[in-house]
């Protein structure tokens, strides 16, 4: 479902990150180039795993054109208005709040790791050179260095899960098209895609007095809402289950 759930794919993207930059650090040498450059691909890869991943219900990705070109049944082109009358939106994003609130510390205290411990590259690059080639030696060297900013990040995570237990992930689509094959949700880097039928422990749930719809899903470490304001409730639900075969949330188990 969301980067929080998916550890096992967390660790080996993470993994070969850090080969990544440590090779190329090596290439490059111990240089400001090679710090800022290796700070820039780290996030850079990050932004890319997200947008690459799967969508928030734990699908694989697609084209919005697969499911656009499908028969349109319902469309929202901006829910901004509707999103600020609900008064209880930031209620529901405390918890979610509280978890980036963790995270965020862990990046600061990476941050700093990442700065202070640039100079301790050079005396493991002399210790390893003792046994091994230069290259190989300078290789191993970056490779602790790196590995050290990719257990703080995760040492992190863990603090912030144990804080708040599952993590609730509120996304609330600000404009949307659903399809009979699916749901293109817009969004300012790009566009989200849900496919239908939605996997099967998913979902729906309906708040006529706030005006939105829900699709739900409940993970080991997340419980994934995601959120269509609309002024036709009603209508939204009937579509979600007819052609999403999402199932009321009267019948999720308790």
């Amino acid at each position: 479902m969301s980067y929080v759930e998916d550890m096992r794919q967390r660790v080996l993207v993470g993994q070969a990150s850090m080969i990544l930059y440590s090779a190329l650090a090596t290439i490059l040498g111990k240089t400001a180039k090679t710090f800022i450059l290796a700070f820039i691909l780290i996030i850079l890869i990050q932004v890319l795993i997200n947008r690459r991943g799967k969508n928030p219900l734990g699908q694989a990705k697609v084209k919005p054109e697969e499911i656009l070109h499908g028969t349109k049944l319902f469309e929202e082109k901006s829910v901004r208005s509707l999103q600020m009358e609900d008064k209880g939106l930031l209620a529901d994003m405390q918890e979610q709040s509280k978890f980036t609130m963790y995270t965020s510390v862990g990046m600061f205290v990476t941050l700093f790791y990442f700065i202070i411990f640039w100079k301790y590259i050079d005396p493991l690059h002399a210790l390893f050179a003792q046994w091994v080639a230069d290259k190989l030696a300078l290789f191993l060297a970056f490779l602790i260095y790196f590995e050290g900013v990719f257990i703080l990040n995760q040492l992190f995570m863990i603090w912030g899960l144990k804080k708040v237990g599952k993590v609730p992930i509120v996304q609330v689509a600000q404009s949307y098209t659903v399809t009979d094959k699916g749901i293109v949700i817009g969004g300012l880097v790009g566009k989200n895609t849900i496919l239908f039928p939605l996997p099967e422990d998913t979902y729906v749930v309906k708040n006529e007095r706030r005006k939105f719809v829900e699709l739900i899903r409940h993970g080991k470490r997340s419980i994934v809402r995601i959120r269509f304001y609309t002024r036709r409730v009603k209508r939204l639900e009937e579509i979600l289950r007819k052609y999403g075969k999402a199932r009321p949330i009267e019948q999720k188990p308790s």
